[in-house]
């Protein structure tokens, strides 16, 4: 997949104190110059935890042997992760102030029932020769691989026979010195065996690198970006404030239970502000996440608002399908309805929300800015603080301030989402399954709509639900074909004309009878109004008039109603219809 540009790389590191230091300045524990760290944009680095770093660690000594991640991983160094963009989990792992390897979760070895992670290494010299995962080869082939050519089989002289096809393996000359890494073109015992064709296609060749020593933890990562830190908080800070003298709204902080948020609070208490908590229970949160933001709420003394979408979800899915990351209703139906709803009830003049969006997450919202009005929640004027900071500008507030984050991400979780998210990877939704009681409700869910659309099983097993449009690649994988399949077929215009409740609202909220020149998508737009409403409230808190009551199902006042029409603009069955799977 193409690098993403959302923002510029901000990483560096002082290699006297082996230490990264975020932006171009000096180093504040040596007052030394940093060296710009090169990095796959978007460039989101983020601390490995230790359960990263045990992944890390089981995953090389899985490739190469018992041990050997201690020469590639050492202990008593930083470890930062940059997440790259592909159809899983992917990061950069980031030692000594250099990429020496991804760590990548592998949905091929997955399907084929091997270990899913495999790290591809970039070597340097000066590693030693592992047990197992390499191939020795000839000296005659020793040059054409430092040129960059691949390890062909005839230039191979003994190697790892339980080589499988498509493993990472390290390409080594007779004295057992690494040449490059590379992927396996064949299986060991075969590709050792045979006098011709492919061996190891090359990916890296060994480079100059030298290990630095043992450097600073995390209080000395604190001390060495303390000034960059000052500055980013006096800047943030600084926005706050202006923001609260620009808007004589109410000030609240809409808060998740997220890192973002969490930073982004501390940002605004800092600023003198005693805001409200927001927090929209989706009815789809992880436990570990409402106890946060109660406990949250309670640490800094704060006045919690909260809404709850109960059981919306589960009631929605029945029509929608899952929600997929290029069909995301769920964000409408289980969020921003429901805080529509609490803005109008609790802050009927509006409010002023603190909401922790960074340009580095996506590019929908590098492109919002740092201020702008949603259209799905009026009386809402939403900001950020935090839009320039990087995922490790974040961490490093949160760590200086010993804030209380979600355990989850000490889990391996990047972010935090609803626990049937479809922008998560499969790597999170297994821990989901594995550790989360709960996962299985959802679970039944995918069953079920799986044998109602007559789809394969591999659909729901390897998550080709996140997407209603899956990349091709994974069809690739699975040898899987295309098939379309609607998940909801609406009547002819004919019969949807004759239904009273369909007219009804034709011509309550635009004025059209029986007989009129009436377009089918109008027509189609009020029967979905009309039957399969899923009472997320977003058009009653649109309703200039209030003309809109969802008690008991959808109601219109047809003496308050003037004919706007900006109910259906932004009604959520109309805007997403039944999902199409190919």
């Amino acid at each position: 997949m193409p690098a993403v540009h959302l923002g510029k790389l901000d990483l560096h590191w002082c290699h006297r104190c082996n230490v990264p230091v975020l932006g171009k300045g000096e180093c504040g524990i040596c007052s030394g110059s940093t060296e710009g760290v090169k990095v796959t944009p978007p460039g989101d680095v983020r601390p490995a935890f230790d359960f990263d770093l045990r992944l890390l660690r089981d995953t090389v000594d899985g490739q190469w042997g018992h041990g050997y991640s201690q020469h590639v991983i050492p202990e008593n160094k930083i470890v930062l992760l940059n997440s790259c963009p592909g159809l899983d989990r992917m990061d950069e792992v980031i030692v000594d102030g250099e990429v020496i390897g991804t760590l990548q979760y592998d949905m091929g070895r997955r399907i084929r029932g091997e270990r899913p992670y495999k790290f591809i290494i970039r070597p340097w010299k000066g590693l030693p020769m592992p047990e197992r995962g390499f191939v020795v080869m000839d000296r005659g082939a020793v040059e054409p691989i430092m040129k960059g050519a691949s390890a062909l089989a005839v230039g191979i002289l003994e190697g790892d026979n339980d080589i499988k096809k498509g493993d990472e393996v390290l390409v080594l000359d007779p004295e057992g010195k690494v040449l490059c890494s590379g992927s396996a073109q064949r299986d060991g015992e075969d590709m050792i065996s045979a006098g011709s064709g492919k061996g190891v296609k090359s990916r890296w060749r060994v480079s100059d690198r030298i290990p630095l020593a043992p450097g600073q933890g995390r209080d000395g990562l604190l001390v060495a970006n303390e000034k960059v830190m000052k500055e980013m908080v006096e800047k943030a800070v600084n926005f706050i404030r202006s923001k609260v003298r620009e808007y004589s709204l109410t000030p609240v902080v809409s808060y998740s239970g997220g890192k973002d948020s969490l930073a982004t609070l501390l940002l605004v208490l800092e600023a003198g502000v005693e805001p409200d908590m927001i927090f929209v229970n989706t009815g789809i949160e992880l436990p570990e996440t409402v106890d946060n933001v109660e406990q949250t709420a309670e640490r800094y003394g704060l006045n919690l608002k909260t809404i709850s979408a109960e059981d919306g979800y589960w009631k929605a899915v029945e029509y929608f399908g899952p929600s997929a990351r290029d069909y995301r209703w769920c964000c409408k139906t289980c969020k921003l309805g429901p805080v529509a709803k609490l803005i109008g009830r609790e802050y009927p003049e509006g409010v002023l929300a603190f909401i922790g969006q960074r340009r580095y997450e996506s590019e929908n919202r590098m492109l919002h800015g740092d201020t702008w009005n949603n259209p799905w929640v009026p009386g809402q004027t939403g900001t950020s603080p935090i839009q320039d900071w990087t995922a490790l500008h974040v961490w490093l507030l949160l760590f200086s301030r010993d804030a209380l984050y979600n355990p989850w991400y000490e889990r391996g979780f990047q972010r935090i989402g609803c626990w049937v998210c479809p922008a998560s990877d499969l790597s999170e939704l297994e821990s989901l399954r594995d550790s989360f009681q709960g996962y299985g409700r959802f679970q039944s869910v995918l069953d079920e709509y799986t044998k109602k659309m007559g789809l394969p099983q591999q659909w729901k097993d390897w998550g080709l639900w996140r997407w209603v449009h899956p990349p091709e690649e994974l069809f690739r994988m699975l040898e899987l074909d295309r098939v379309e399949h609607t998940a909801f077929e609406l009547p002819p215009v004919e019969d949807m004309l004759k239904d009273r409740n369909t007219l009804g609202l034709l011509e309550c909220v635009f004025g059209l009878r029986p007989g009129d020149n009436i377009s089918g998508k109008r027509v189609a737009d009020m029967y979905l109004r009309a039957h399969k409403c899923v009472g997320c409230h977003v058009c009653a808190e649109r309703c200039p008039q209030g003309a809109i009551s969802l008690d008991g199902g959808l109601k219109i006042d047809g003496e308050r109603c003037v004919g706007c029409g900006e109910c259906t603009d932004k009604c959520t069955v109309v805007e997403f219809r039944a999902r199409v799977i190919l």
